[in-house]
């Protein structure tokens, strides 16, 4: 393979010239496939005793769950078989699994655990994005939301 011509070289009456001298080049191939399906839990409530401060932990207080899964879905729409997904219960489950699980000082935390148990439990799922929301969060001062995000890849 020869190098492809610097642009200096190229003159205006060959304008194919650089097109085919790139044609040579080939992509980096994927490591992986880009999985564009997502199954998602939304505004999943749980009551937990998660929290820095020992009244958190003590009283308790709301969180709201995200999840996000990425997978390839084509096989069990083709067939219309719902053993080839991942199951909203089986998902539902796992979080709140981990959400009644020990208590954890951090969301951080909590939002890692949930990743991993989904990753762990569901084969077809190639990425999660996990949101732990905590409304009651203790800051002082008017706020919509306090949470966190992360997303995880096998």
């Amino acid at each position: 393979m020869t190098a492809p011509p610097r642009e200096d070289d190229m003159t205006s009456d060959d304008p194919t010239a650089l097109a085919d001298s790139l044609a040579d080049a080939s992509p980096a191939p994927r490591t992986r496939p880009h999985n564009t399906d997502r199954l998602f839990l939304r505004a999943l409530p749980f009551y937990a005793r998660h929290g820095v401060y020992d009244a958190e932990r003590e009283l308790g207080q709301r969180f709201i769950i995200d999840v996000d899964c990425w997978l390839d879905t084509r096989p069990a729409a083709w067939a219309d078989d719902a053993s080839l997904t991942v199951s909203y219960q089986g998902i539902y489950e796992q979080v709140a699994a981990v959400v009644a699980d020990d208590p954890v000082h951090l969301i951080e935390t909590l939002a890692e655990r949930i990743a991993t148990r989904l990753l762990d439990h569901f084969d077809m799922v190639e990425q999660v994005r996990v949101v732990v929301h905590k409304p009651g969060a203790p800051v002082t001062g008017v706020f919509g939301d306090v949470g966190i995000e992360i997303v995880r890849t096998r």
